[in-house]
């Protein structure tokens, strides 16, 4: 259920013009990698366009409502600064790099004020003809240069300030610029005129530079800008400080680093009301791969390591959807298809649990905290103890509950087998357990609970789910003592006998209307994939692609709830991911592969209308290609390329909300006649 806050929060942002707010290098607002738009992208070609080099991960930001697109090249070669059209991928303007070049290699993106008419980034300290690292502002226009600040008028020669982002104060006044070459050094400039305010010199930093700064916003209580920045170090790996006016001073650091290779490349990243920084991380040395901490005093909210179950490594940004949801791209570990919906008893949108093991995991095989159908916390621990192992069958056997499963009949773990669930609240409940296989000589599962045995038949093909068949039911037990026991055997003409996941229906009690789904999986292989986080620091679904390498760049989450982000599996394999998130799991839209790429670098941009912008990077002075993906037409909620019932039954159902949605199809911000006329008036287009 989204917070009221979050809902506020983005209601306001939808009243006022996005093209002002969201615009902060690299990309979404408040670096948070949130797009405002409601319609999904397609992977149809809305044109390319040939670049003279890639686009890092400082990406692409707009004006106009998106009519425009501002980005700076990256390679190795002189970076250009480039407005183009959105309508047809036309050059409005760009840089001439012999008169003034950014820099080989530089990551900064370009941080547009359309409200004053300039754009902002910064070069390397290999630019030329300067020969040193500048900050400067451009004329949105004409790209003529308002004004050029070279690290020597700052009186910091030898500076490097184009490889992190030019922040932009709040109140737009004021650009702050992390200097790379000693990333403890931060400067603060005026942006109307460039003029140095201060510099501020933290006492913690160190290398590798390619640490970045943000994001700014402004303390509720102090009413001054904060700037939040990491390092890759163990004392003061994140640190936040104020602008005082004159000066900067820390407000709090916190050492969350357990060693190095923490947090080397991106920023953190803020909640939707700047209450919550997160950072993610490597996991060397036991690293904690995601933190959330307290805007306000550096405490520490919560963490997630690294795990045989998650299996998380993150490389660079997360970013933040409307509903306060974090997305951190990266390696994952998730087991086959865990189940979504409906088995013998529930609904389509049902969260399940997936309880993964394997014989490698320490026993009993436990989850803790499991949760409602409705993806609400229940406090009940499940614990399988004394089986043998967990397996799955080709895709072809059974749904995704019944595919995959633990048994007893090996390892000298023959039964008999217990499933218990603990911190059960007191009432009435239906017990589901489910047992399938289709080999002929396993035998499924002989079960008892309260003293009564029931046994499901011999196994037969999966057809759908028949009580007595593939499932027993165990109708108004009650927990003794928060206890429900389920005692697991083999019949004595066979070997083995096989568990594929439980539901656990409350009829009354605490938990009355609820139900809490189990499906018992074999752990995954890892690879790359994204994890969505819930605001409690919990994890609601991972993703997966077969046969991914790992998701590097900098990704970026429309609000409606439509994820983009890069997978690299080596330098010449690449591809733009498109996934939605469906609440309880994700599901791929569509993928397009990319020319070779420099690893880590594609960072995909959403434009209002929700087009997709992307460009590969080479460590080479090779042209690239910028893609613009074309929107869905409207009232393809789904992206299907079918504009139906189920589109039809989605802005039903979302009816009346306000906010940012893919329901809302005219994007007022608020889901109404006017959404369901679009889609009636487009039905059965594309069908």
């Amino acid at each position: 259920m989204r917070r009221t806050f979050e809902v506020l929060g983005l209601s306001a942002l939808m009243s006022i013009s996005w093209s002002q707010t969201l615009h902060t290098t690299p990309h979404g607002e408040g670096m948070r990698g949130l797009a405002p738009a409601t319609r999904p992208a397609t992977p149809t070609l809305r044109w390319q366009k040939s670049l003279p080099l890639g686009i890092g991960h400082g990406s692409i930001t707009f004006s106009n409502g998106g009519q425009f697109l501002y980005f700076k090249t990256f390679g190795a070669a002189q970076g250009q600064v480039f407005k183009v059209n959105a309508t047809d991928g036309s050059t409005v303007w760009a840089t001439n790099p012999t008169t003034l070049g950014f820099g080989s290699f530089s990551y900064a993106g370009v941080t547009v004020d359309e409200a004053a008419g300039r754009l902002y980034t910064s070069a390397r300290a290999s630019a030329q003809p300067t020969g040193q690292s500048f900050i400067a502002a451009l004329d949105i226009t004409t790209g003529a240069t308002v004004w050029l600040r070279t690290a020597s008028d700052l009186g910091l020669g030898g500076a490097d300030f184009g490889r992190g982002n030019v922040l932009l104060s709040p109140d737009r006044t004021r650009l702050y610029v992390r200097d790379n070459a000693d990333p403890s050094r931060i400067v603060c400039l005026n942006a109307a005129n460039g003029n140095l305010i201060w510099t501020y010199t933290s006492p913690f930093g160190g290398p590798p530079p390619f640490q970045t700064l943000g994001p700014a916003w402004t303390d509720p209580v102090s009413g001054r800008t904060r700037i939040a920045f990491s390092n890759n170090a163990t004392t003061g790996s994140i640190v936040v400080i104020e602008d005082t006016g004159a000066s900067a001073s820390t407000v709090w650091s916190a050492n969350v680093a357990l060693g190095l290779n923490y947090r080397w490349w991106g920023n953190v990243v803020a909640s939707l009301d700047f209450s919550t920084l997160y950072a993610n991380s490597f996991w060397d040395a036991g690293n904690p791969v995601f933190t959330a901490l307290n805007a306000s005093n550096g405490q520490v909210l919560w963490q997630i390591f690294y795990s045989v179950f998650n299996g998380m490594n993150q490389y660079q940004n997360p970013v933040v959807g409307g509903d306060g949801t974090i997305y951190s791209g990266g390696r994952v570990t998730i087991p086959p298809p865990i189940m979504n919906g409906a088995a013998a008893v529930g609904q389509a949108g049902d969260f399940w649990n997936s309880l993964a093991a394997s014989d490698q995991v320490t026993r009993p095989w436990t989850l803790t905290n499991l949760r409602a159908n409705d993806d609400s916390a229940t406090g009940i621990t499940i614990e399988n103890i004394d089986f043998a192992e967990s397996s799955t069958y080709p895709p072809s056997d059974g749904d995704d509950l019944m595919r995959d499963y633990h048994y007893i009949g090996a390892l000298n773990y023959n039964g008999p087998a217990t499933i218990r669930l603990s911190g059960v609240p007191a009432g009435n409940y239906d017990l589901y357990l489910y047992s399938f296989t289709p080999i002929g000589t396993d035998q499924n599962a002989v079960f008892t609970v309260n003293g009564v045995t029931k046994t499901v038949a011999s196994s037969t093909p999966f057809t759908g789910y028949q009580e007595d068949v593939n499932y027993v039911v165990y109708r108004n037990i009650s927990p003794t003592g928060g206890e429900i026991s389920i005692t697991v055997e083999t019949d004595l003409f066979n070997q083995y006998a096989v568990v594929n996941g439980l539901q656990l229906v409350a009829l009354s009690g605490s938990l009355a209307g609820k139900r809490v789904n189990v499906d018992f999986n074999q752990l995954g292989q890892q690879g790359g994939g994204i994890t969505a986080i819930r605001p409690d620091g919990t994890i609601r679904w991972q993703f997966k692609p077969e046969g991914s390498g790992e998701f590097s760049g900098w990704p970026v989450v429309t609000c409606g709830r439509v994820l983009y982000a890069c997978d690299q599996v080596d330098f010449a394999t690449t591809y733009l991911y498109a996934v939605r998130d469906n609440g309880n799991d994700a599901s791929l839209l569509w993928r397009f592969q990319l020319p070779y790429n420099y690893f880590g670098n594609n960072s995909p941009a959403v434009a209002p209308d929700g087009t997709v912008y992307v460009a590969a990077s080479r460590d080479s002075a090779d042209a690239q290609t910028l893609y613009a993906f074309a929107p869905a037409p409207a009232g393809d909620i789904n992206a299907d390329g079918c504009i139906d019932d189920s589109d039809l039954l989605a802005v039903l159902f979302a009816f009346g909300a306000t906010g940012c949605f893919s329901e809302d199809v005219n994007g007022d911000g608020v889901v109404d006649d006017a959404d369901l006329l679009e889609v009636l008036f487009n039905f059965g287009a594309g069908c």
